[in-house]
């Protein structure tokens, strides 16, 4: 084996201006990933991608290309790069999955990842180190050849400590005990505007971020509830009950909390259908608009987690239409359902932010540290 080595992987993006949003978002955050790595003596890095060109200042990557029209499997792709590169110990990164490392915690990730490998601290030598339990964005692990089979099973990133842990014995070890927003992933427009609002973002990414059509998400308005005393916020989704402790202990805020399907990917319900959502029946006794009209009779601001109610209807929207619907540009969206529950959304009497599962876990804690910091 070589020795430590990371693979970064990209998806392709499409070709809507939603799209290209976060697109633009994750191959900054790579940029920036790319320095720290560097920077705490990773330097065997391979990046799997459908194009690498647009990083072609950077002589010193391992470029891998996906093979154009062939069918592709997440979890078989990554064991694959590993295994022909040989690392041991490996490190996995989603091209957005560390907007808000910096150097101190890379070094920290790089430096438990080699100890346990070595067998030289008292850390177990079958160790994986990650972001999420229940939905990984990036991970570091011991004893790769065991865990290649187990990686090669999964069809996405979010389950691999979920399974590394379930099957293949590892204790499973997350960063956010340290910083609990390294939780925080670059997946949908809503995490660019709330990342917007961030002190603490690394050069390449704060670049893009100054987009004026992030604007039309009501982050700023939600700092604002958040901000004044005896205001009551919404969480809705797949709320993190330590982000939703945090977010109590700096806010003089009532919260109401519907907290379901954790853990809905990583435990494969999702995939299997088995989704279920309390406010769906809710949602279609009211009517869209009565649905708001009734959050907003509760509440003075919501954060939703929409892809719950999503999986809990069968749909399978694009990512066109669900980056769309989070920044509430119901015009755009193709889906009939998608769009009039969109329209509802922007036109509530308060501010509703939409989006995935970020928001209503590391984004809540990088929600925290933006309170504390502005």
């Amino acid at each position: 084996m070589t020795g430590l080595g990371a693979v970064i992987m990209l998806g392709a993006g499409g070709s809507t201006p939603q799209e290209q949003l976060v697109r633009d978002a994750q191959r900054a955050n790579v940029r920036d990933l790319l320095h720290l790595l560097r920077a705490n003596r990773v330097e065997q890095i391979v990046l799997a991608a459908p194009q690498t060109d647009w990083l072609s200042d950077d002589r010193d990557l391992i470029r891998a290309d996906d093979l154009p029209n062939a069918p592709f499997h997440f979890g078989q792709r990554l064991a694959a790069l590993i295994s022909a590169y040989r690392y041991d110990p490996a490190l996995y990164f989603g091209g957005g999955s560390t907007p808000l490392l910096d150097s101190t915690l890379m070094e920290t990730i790089v430096g438990i990842v080699t100890q346990a490998a070595s067998g030289s601290s008292n850390l177990p030598d079958r160790l994986a180190l990650t972001n999420n339990l229940h939905s990984s964005d990036w991970i570091g692990f011991t004893q790769v050849a065991r865990a290649l089979p187990i990686v090669a099973d999964q069809r996405r990133d979010n389950s691999i400590a979920w399974a590394l842990r379930e099957n293949g014995g590892y204790e499973v070890r997350a960063l956010s005990a340290l910083r609990p927003a390294t939780g925080f992933d670059i997946d949908t427009p809503t995490d660019l505007a709330l990342l917007a609002q961030h002190p603490d973002i690394m050069p390449n990414l704060r670049a893009v971020l100054d987009d004026v059509r992030l604007t039309s998400i009501p982050i700023e308005a939600v700092l604002d509830v958040l901000r004044q005393n005896g205001k009551t916020v919404a969480l809705i989704g797949r709320v993190s009950p330590m982000a939703w402790s945090a977010l109590n202990r700096v806010c003089q805020v009532w919260t109401r909390v519907i907290a379901e399907e954790r853990g809905m990917v990583a435990s494969e319900r999702e995939a299997r259908g088995e989704v279920r959502s309390l406010l769906l029946p809710m949602l279609e006794g009211l009517g869209m608009e009565g649905f708001f009209a009734q959050l907003a009779e509760l509440a003075d601001a919501v954060l939703f987690d929409t892809r719950v109610l999503f999986a809990a209807r069968g749909m399978t929207p694009s990512a066109a239409d669900r980056y769309a619907s989070d920044l509430l540009w119901h015009w755009a969206i193709e889906d009939e359902w998608l769009r009039a529950f969109t329209f509802a959304a922007a036109t509530a009497p308060i501010p509703v932010v939409l989006g995935g599962h970020s928001l209503v876990s590391g984004g809540l804690h990088a929600l925290v540290e933006i309170l504390q910091r502005t």
